[in-house]
């Protein structure tokens, strides 16, 4: 049985192309399009789809109204929102919303089939086109409620930065233009902060805790 797929986008070369990528897909077939959010719903009532390759941004309802409009009355469809946006807000209140999946318009065929059989299998998945930018955010988030919880200035982190590059006192002295004295000094306060008495110590608890 073939995994039903309905095309929503208010762009009709979008959806010629798209209708292209998929034709001759033994698994897949597209079953119907639409132009807009209100011509989507008509669509999945009579059609019932799998999956929704569905644009983010429409005239009248959007994308993100649709997927909420969509979940209340057809909780197992599937919806992956297809988009120009790389914007993280967009992904995020995308996938807040309901969405199981989020790609760019730019996504090779082979990514974007893989993308429907993984979401009609009840999981979610994210391009990887956007999947470093995702990771930076939960890295720079983790990082500062790391630095929240050991009590870090934004120059300890910097001088934690160099620390677990090998530099040595002298070195962090010329680059932050402090004597060795105070270098000495703040690596003391730092080692205070993290509770640890060496270099070793210093670099294995910056690391497992993402502060570097």
């Amino acid at each position: 049985m073939s995994i039903k797929v309905l095309l929503v986008d208010d762009h009709f070369v979008v959806r010629q192309g798209l209708r292209g990528m998929l034709a001759g897909t033994a698994d897949v077939e597209v079953v119907g399009e639409a132009s807009s959010g209100k011509e989507a719903i008509n669509q999945v009532t009579i059609l019932h789809p799998d999956v929704i390759l569905l644009d983010i941004r429409m005239p009248g309802m959007d994308g993100l109204k649709l997927i909420q409009y969509l979940k209340q009355d057809f909780s197992e469809l599937k919806i992956i929102i297809l988009t120009q946006f790389d914007d993280e807000q967009f992904l995020l209140e995308a996938f807040k919303a309901g969405a199981y999946a989020y790609f760019l318009k730019n996504v090779g065929r082979d990514e974007l089939l893989d993308g429907i059989r993984t979401v009609y299998r009840g999981k979610r998945i994210l391009s990887k086109d956007l999947m470093d930018s995702v990771l930076t955010q939960f890295h720079d988030l983790a990082q500062k409620e790391a630095k929240i919880q050991f009590g870090l200035s934004d120059i300890d982190l910097k001088l934690l930065h160099l620390v677990v590059s090998g530099a040595t006192n002298r070195e962090i002295a010329d680059q932050m233009f402090w004597s060795e004295a105070t270098t000495k000094r703040k690596l003391s306060d730092v080692y205070q902060k993290l509770d640890v008495t060496d270099r070793t110590q210093c670099i294995a608890v910056a690391v497992q805790n993402g502060l570097v």
